[in-house]
């Protein structure tokens, strides 16, 4: 009976601990379910999120592609064309979408350079306000109207400013900014390529010009030192065929001198000009460099007899005899330096040599003469600059010579350098690198017009300037010529139209018609006699434009009467 107590209460204990157990379990069940409920909640919240920062990352992404896609649209636009008023505009549009931009503007300040200088706007803002503190920096984000200023910097300094009114969340703002800065460096590169294009137009303009203005000062400077020069050697050249006595043969001679000096230093000073402004041509072509040789020592062989100088000019077996090149500007070169010599000599020798070696013409001018310091060398190929330069210097000149003859070896693709010490003389060496001319059964030498009687000839001569008037009738006096002379090309054409005449002679620059125009009008009523252009033009446009004008040939001031009849000869033989 106890036992069997025992045995009730141990079953009863038994269902109270797996009561109590199941109690626990339940518990714990409901725990766990509302952990699971409260975690499927979180995991709902956070699915509603990621869907509405997904939302929100493609709409962003979305309105990035359409900007970064205008971004490019417009940069190749602008590379491709210049900015204008209309595409500029059209950017400011485009950039304004409703949504996150809701106003453009754009200032451009004015400047001669470019002509989109002006205020542009897009959307609804209408009054767009700087504020103060935009001047003291580039990028200002005025909060409170939700607008962002940009200055436009450029190396040219400040050239504008950019806003967008921007209406966006706090998330957003500033990816938007940064697009919107790209736009900005965008309209800064787009202005300032346009204000640099501009300005090479206008430095290109202006350069233009200035050539332009500098080829029309040495075209008058030419004329207004030339044209009285002519007067001046040409009334020598007459005087000298007069009845003179010693005295008055001494005069001549100082005059002459001195006319001969003053052409000297006005050819050196236009060829500095011309130099300078890049207006030296070369006119480049067969000549002969064995003669060249022969007529160097020619020009200066009486010289060197005079100061009784041991003068020779020399030239080795292998130089090729038919170069091509300048050959006047050689010979400039040659000459300049061959008189320097002799100058600077008063006694000893004056050697010259041409050689050809490494496919050059080679040229040296050895001298026994007073030398130069290794000091002072330094001053010989600087324009206007001499060794001595003191008022008791003894030798004329303008210090030019050595510096047009640099210039030239430079414009040749040549050097020319020295060596020399004082009082051991000095010797120049010129290296020339030329073409050995192919051709052959070319004429080297200009053939010389046969001497034939010129006193049939009609002449006209059209000249403004009294003093060459007289001129240039005294030397056609001389061949039993005598013109009939006029002022300028208007009374030239009048004459013509009653009057034949076989020669005519024509000034280019005259007042009321010069003879350019004279001779195109001429040309243009089938004219068909020679005119002879007298000019003081030395360039090849001046050349040029006498031939395009219709003339056939050139006689350029100053002349003498031996070159006057040598042009007449030919042109008179091609009459008859």
């Amino acid at each position: 009976m106890i036992d069997h107590e025992k045995h009730i209460e141990l079953l009863q204990r038994k269902l109270e601990r797996e009561h109590e157990a199941r109690l626990v379990a339940e518990k714990l069940l409901e725990a766990k379910s509302h952990e699971l409920y409260n975690t499927n909640q979180m995991l709902n919240d956070s699915l509603e999120k990621l869907k509405l920062q997904a939302k929100f990352d493609s709409e962003l992404l979305a309105y990035q592609n359409r900007m970064e896609n205008l971004l490019l649209s417009y940069a190749r636009l602008f590379l491709k064309e210049s900015a204008t008023a209309e595409n500029i505009q059209k950017l400011l549009d485009s950039l304004v979408d409703g949504n996150y931009i809701t106003g453009c503007y754009l200032s451009v300040y004015p400047t001669d350079e470019i002509t989109i200088s002006g205020k542009y706007s897009s959307g609804r803002m209408q009054e767009w306000l700087p504020p103060v503190t935009l001047d003291t920096t580039d990028i200002y984000w005025e909060c409170d109207k939700h607008i962002l200023w940009n200055n436009l910097h450029t190396p040219y300094g400040n050239i504008g400013v950019f806003a967008v009114r921007i209406i966006s969340s706090e998330e957003r703002l500033n990816a938007i900014q940064k697009q919107m800065a790209l736009f900005c460096e965008l309209l800064r590169s787009a202005i300032g390529r346009l204000i640099t294009f501009h300005q090479a137009i206008n430095a290109k303009k202006r350069a233009e010009e200035s050539e332009q203005s500098t080829r029309d000062f040495l075209a008058m400077i030419n004329h207004e030192l030339r044209t009285p020069l002519n007067g001046l050697l040409g009334s020598a050249e007459l005087l000298h065929d007069t009845s003179l006595d010693n005295h008055q043969l001494k005069l001549l001679t100082t005059l002459n001198h001195s006319g001969e000096l003053l052409r000297a230093i006005i050819n050196d000073l236009l060829d500095y000009s011309k130099i300078n402004a890049d207006m030296l041509e070369l006119i480049e072509k067969p000549f002969d460099s064995h003669l060249l040789a022969t007529k160097l020592e020619d020009i200066f062989i009486h010289r060197a007899n005079e100061k009784r100088l041991d003068f020779n000019i020399y030239y080795s077996p292998d130089l090729p005899t038919a170069l091509i090149g300048d050959e006047d500007r050689i010979k400039q070169i040659f000459v300049n330096l061959i008189s320097n010599a002799i100058k600077f000599t008063s006694d000893g020798f004056v050697h010259a040599k041409l050689w050809w070696e490494d496919n050059k013409l080679q040229f040296s001018v050895r001298d026994s003469g007073c030398g130069i310091d290794q000091a002072d060398q330094h001053k010989l190929f600087k324009p206007f600059s001499q060794v001595d330069i003191t008022s008791k210097r003894s030798h004329e000149g303008t210090g030019l010579g050595l510096v047009i003859c640099k210039q030239l070896c430079k414009q040749m693709g040549g050097s020319i350098r020295v060596e020399s010490s004082l009082g051991r003389g000095a010797c120049f060496y010129v290296s020339l690198p030329l073409v050995i001319s192919q051709t052959t059964g070319f004429h080297l030498e200009k053939k010389q017009p046969k001497k034939i009687p010129l006193k049939h000839l009609k002449v006209l001569v059209v000249e403004d300037l009294k003093t060459n008037q007289m001129i240039i009738q005294l030397m056609l006096n001389k061949v039993k010529i005598d013109p009939v002379i006029v002022d300028n090309g208007l009374q030239a054409i009048e004459l013509l139209d009653t009057e034949s005449f076989d020669i005519v002679l024509m000034d280019c620059r005259m007042p009321v018609m010069d003879g350019y125009t004279a001779t195109k009008a001429l040309r243009k009523n089938s004219y068909d006699k020679p005119i002879i252009a007298l000019t003081a033009g030395t360039t090849s446009a001046e050349r040029d434009a006498c031939i395009d004008a219709g003339m056939n040939d050139i006689l350029c001031k100053p002349y003498l009467a031996s070159e006057l009849h040598d042009i007449l000869t030919i042109w008179g033989a091609s009459i008859e």
